[in-house]
Formats: structure tokens, C-alpha cells, sequence
């Protein structure tokens, strides 16, 4: 079982709206207050907002400070060989949540959802920051205590043990790579996280304070989204990652350039509260689904991108997996999909929902060049092309055909396999030796001419022969091929006389 946070929530709005989210495609829910049967999941997620508010309110008032992060939304997943109802799989959760978040003292909301596409049957969790005394939840080493409980809820209920826990190998880093990123990473491909490190990397190494880092990056076009006085993500053409997971945070920043007072202030002058919603483009086609206006055709679910990677409580708004951001939107009525990022495997999902139809037609290109570029590549990855498909509104460039076979090459789906066959390879030609005799430089041109013409005509001979002979038995052919091998030795030495003539020829007094 791993425990993860997918968000901390700035205001009761963003509450609101994870609860919904949670709750609404739950199998089962629960919370701090109980639901009775009569009562709807919007009117439960409505209380339980004023309830969170209740005790915000009053604290808040008290300190005249107003909290940054009012709620937490995190997930305990179950491995797929784990064999849990959803009353246990909440049992379980439940218990390693009482004791790390004290959650008898505190509001919540909880749901639990039942196997996902990966076979995993997981539960959320939303929780009020402050608890039920008004004191703001800060717990040094959280990290290492859920580690330490989740093994312990393993050993306890017979489920299958994370092997990688930081729990069980102090030495291992707090953040490891994603496993995505990974398997890239291995085929030699740059992930989307790595190149937006690169980017800001680019503004880490001109800058000679922390402060005049944010003001680099602030001019190369990112969006500083502040977490706390110090604390913030970046955004960038709608991918955002924190400051920590890119090599950004202050802690980092303080250690190269040193302590530097006017950073808050300056976080503070740059930075907003919440990620602006970028349009970087669409995806139109000609045929549009007109039945769908009353029932959205939906293709049964796989493995892929659509299915696995992303969320929709509508299959109108599809969002990434376990998070609140908004990858696209899909319309089956106009046949089009408009994006919030330029994410190659959200427009690849796009494109999945696109063509879930099997019905070939043009699909149109709007957007930014880098949204249309991503959209034209990932259109080819996919062999729509070769499916009857066509795409408009975007003339590739000779660097884009590059970089689309680059990534074709390194794909293990678009490599040819290696056919066999009992033809044994011809062998490379040898290096010549230094030339010790010869007789005159027009001889030397004679016979190397004469060599090269004779070489020629064995070899297509030969070549023809075996030819003849592929439609008989595999002797035959080997037999050929051996008198193929002494032909090309013999033309192999012929041509290394004329070499040595040449060369002794050049050294000759005229």
C-alpha cells in the first residue's frame, strides 16, 4: 500500500470541488460528520465545506492570520494483488490515518474507489489542516511515520509488501524518479519533467541570487504559483511542477548563492495564488458524432492512455490521474477536443478520444506552434496516418521529420525485427598491406580496373546463382555460398597487388 498527497487545497472552493470529485464516483464514503441515507453527496460535500470553514473561521479570526494550505487531498492505493473489499480497504486506511493525522480530532471527508484500470482499488481523503481545536497540523518526519505505518498495516492484513519504502532503505531518496519517467529516461528520450528542469536551470545559471533567479524566470515566461513564504511551483505552458521536484526550492537556492532576506518579497511582488488556465490549442474533426449529443459513445476501456492516465466524472472534462488539473476537453458533438497543456500524453489521449470511433476523417490543428508540433508528432506515433486519418494545420519542418524519426527509432513498437536466414554474411574487405612490388603506374591502373570488372562479374554470377537456387535445398545454397567466399578472396588479392604496385609505382624516380 503507498500513501501520497495529490494537492493542498488554498480555499474552501478547492474543497468543494475535490470533494465532488472524491466523492461522487466513490463506491463508498464516510467522514467526520455521518451521512444519513436520504442525504445526497452534494449536500454531504456541502456540510462537509461548512463544517471545515467553521473551524478555520474561528481560528483564523483569533490568530489574524490567514492559513496558506486550509485542507489536504491525499490517496491510499492497494496493490492489485491485495484481495480487499471496499469496507476493508477503508478499514485499513482508516487505521494508518487515525494515528499519523489524529483524524478523530479533525474534519474530513473520505471515498473509496474500487479496482481502477491498473486493477488497484484506492481511497481519498480530504482533511481540514487545523483540527478540531484550531491547532495547524505540523508533524516533523510525517514522511518516514506513514512509511512505517503502511509496512506495518502490510505485515498486520496479509497484503503484499512495497519493497522500496524509505522505511526499509534509509538510503534510498525521498522523491525517487517516476516510473514513467524512468522507462523514458532508459530509451534515451527526455521526459517532460526533465526539459522543464533544463529550462530552469538555464535561469538558475545567470542569476546571482536567489531573488534574481525568481526575476529570470519571471522574464523566460514561467508562472511563480506561491505555496507559503517561501514555498512555490512553476508553471509553464500548462505543466506545472513544485520548486523541490526541479532542484528549485529555497533550501537549494540558499545553499548555492546564500541567504537572501528580500526572497519572500520578492516571491511575493512575482508570484500568484493559482495556476493560470492556459488554451494552448484544439483538435477538430469533419465527422461529428450527432447521437452522442444524448448518449456520448464511449469505447470499452483498455489500456489505453485515456483510460489510464487520466480521470472524467463526465467524459466531457478529463483530468489527470488523482489530481484536479484539467488536461482537456472533449465535445463528441463538435468532434473537437480543447487543451490546457501542451503534454504529449494528453493530446495523445485526445487523439484517442478522437478516433475511438474508427471512422477515418481530417482532423484540423489550432493552437500555439509548440501545442501544433506536439499534436503533429504524437498523430504520427500513433500511425493514424496509416489508419486512413489526416491532419491539417501544420507544415512540419525538416527538424520536426528529425525529430520524428529520432523518436520512432527509439521506440521499440516502430523497429523492424531482425529476419533470419541461412545466407552467411559476405566478409568486409581486408586492409591493405604496405605495397613492396609492382611494375609501372599504367600496368598497376590496368590490372586494378581488370580486378574490379572480374570482382563485379563473379560477384553477380554468384549472386544470380544463388538466386536460381533459392527455391532448392540448403546445401545447394551453402555450396554456393562457399565458392562465392574463395571467388571474392581470389578478387580480394588481385586487387591488393594492384595497390602494392600503385603505391611502389608513386615511389619509383621518373
Amino acid at each position: 500500500m503507498i500513501r501520497k498527497v495529490i494537492s493542498k487545497l488554498p480555499d474552501s472552493a478547492s474543497v468543494g470541488r475535490t470533494m465532488n470529485y472524491a466523492l461522487n464516483k466513490a463506491e463508498l464514503v464516510s467522514g467526520s460528520e455521518t451521512k444519513f441515507d436520504g442525504t445526497s453527496i452534494k449536500n454531504y460535500n456541502k456540510l462537509g465545506v461548512k463544517k471545515f470553514n467553521q473551524i478555520n473561521n474561528k481560528f483564523e479570526a483569533a490568530t489574524g492570520r490567514k492559513q496558506e494550505v486550509v485542507a489536504v487531498h491525499e490517496v491510499i492505493s492497494f496493490s492489485p494483488k491485495d484481495n480487499l473489499t471496499n469496507e476493508q480497504a477503508l478499514e485499513i486506511a482508516m487505521s494508518v490515518w487515525k494515528v499519523a493525522l489524529n483524524l478523530d480530532n479533525r474534519k474530513y471527508r473520505v471515498a473509496v474507489h474500487d479496482k481502477d484500470d491498473n486493477g488497484k482499488t484506492h481511497v481519498h481523503l480530504i482533511w481540514n489542516s487545523r483540527d478540531n481545536k484550531g491547532k495547524p497540523f505540523k508533524k516533523n518526519g510525517d514522511y518516514e511515520l506513514f512509511e512505517k505505518l503502511c509496512h506495518q498495516a502490510e505485515l498486520k492484513h496479509g497484503l503484499e509488501e512495497v519493497k522500496n519504502r524509505k522505511y526499509l532503505n534509509p538510503k534510498m531518496p525521498t522523491n525517487p524518479q517516476g516510473p514513467n519517467e524512468y522507462r523514458l529516461e532508459n530509451r534515451g528520450i527526455k521526459s517532460e519533467k526533465t526539459k522543464f528542469k533544463e529550462a530552469v536551470n538555464a535561469s538558475t545559471d545567470k542569476a546571482m541570487t536567489a531573488s534574481e533567479f525568481l526575476e529570470f524566470l519571471d522574464a523566460d515566461g514561467f508562472t511563480l504559483i506561491t505555496n507559503g513564504n517561501n514555498a512555490y511551483s512553476l508553471e509553464k505552458e500548462g505543466q506545472i511542477f513544485k520548486a523541490s521536484e526541479i532542484g528549485a526550492s529555497y533550501k537549494l537556492l540558499k545553499a548555492r548563492f546564500g541567504d537572501d532576506p528580500t526572497f519572500s518579497d520578492t516571491l511575493a511582488r512575482l508570484g500568484v495564488k493559482t495556476a493560470p488556465i492556459r488554451k494552448m490549442g484544439s483538435i477538430g474533426g469533419d465527422f461529428h458524432d450527432q447521437q452522442s449529443a444524448i448518449i456520448e459513445r464511449r469505447a470499452k476501456k483498455s489500456n489505453r492512455v485515456v483510460d489510464t492516465r487520466f480521470d472524467t466524472p463526465d467524459g466531457h472534462d478529463f483530468f489527470f490521474k488523482n489530481s484536479t488539473k484539467k488536461a482537456f476537453e472533449y465535445d463528441p458533438v463538435a468532434g473537437r477536443a480543447d487543451f490546457n497543456t501542451n503534454s504529449p500524453m494528453a493530446i495523445k489521449a485526445g487523439l484517442q478520444k478522437l478516433t475511438e470511433t474508427g471512422k477515418p476523417q481530417t482532423l484540423h490543428l489550432n493552437g500555439t506552434e509548440t501545442f501544433k508540433r506536439q499534436a503533429w508528432l504524437q498523430f504520427h506515433m500513433m500511425n493514424l496516418d496509416k489508419k486512413g486519418y489526416s491532419l491539417s494545420g501544420f507544415k512540419p519542418s525538416s527538424l520536426d521529420k528529425a525529430e520524428l524519426e529520432k523518436m520512432k527509432n527509439e521506440n521499440p513498437a516502430f523497429k523492424k525485427p531482425i529476419q533470419e536466414n541461412n545466407i552467411k554474411a559476405l566478409p568486409t574487405e581486408k586492409v591493405a598491406e604496405k605495397p613492396k612490388d609492382a611494375e609501372s603506374k599504367d600496368a598497376a591502373s590496368t590490372i586494378a580496373n581488370g580486378a574490379v570488372k572480374i570482382a563485379a562479374s563473379v560477384l553477380d554470377g554468384a549472386i544470380d546463382k544463388i538466386t536460381d537456387m533459392s527455391d532448392g535445398n540448403a546445401k545447394d545454397v551453402l555450396a554456393a555460398m562457399h565458392m562465392l567466399e574463395e571467388q571474392i578472396e581470389r578478387s580480394n588479392r588481385e586487387k591488393q597487388k594492384t595497390r602494392k604496385a600503385t603505391f611502389k609505382n608513386k615511389l619509383t624516380p621518373q
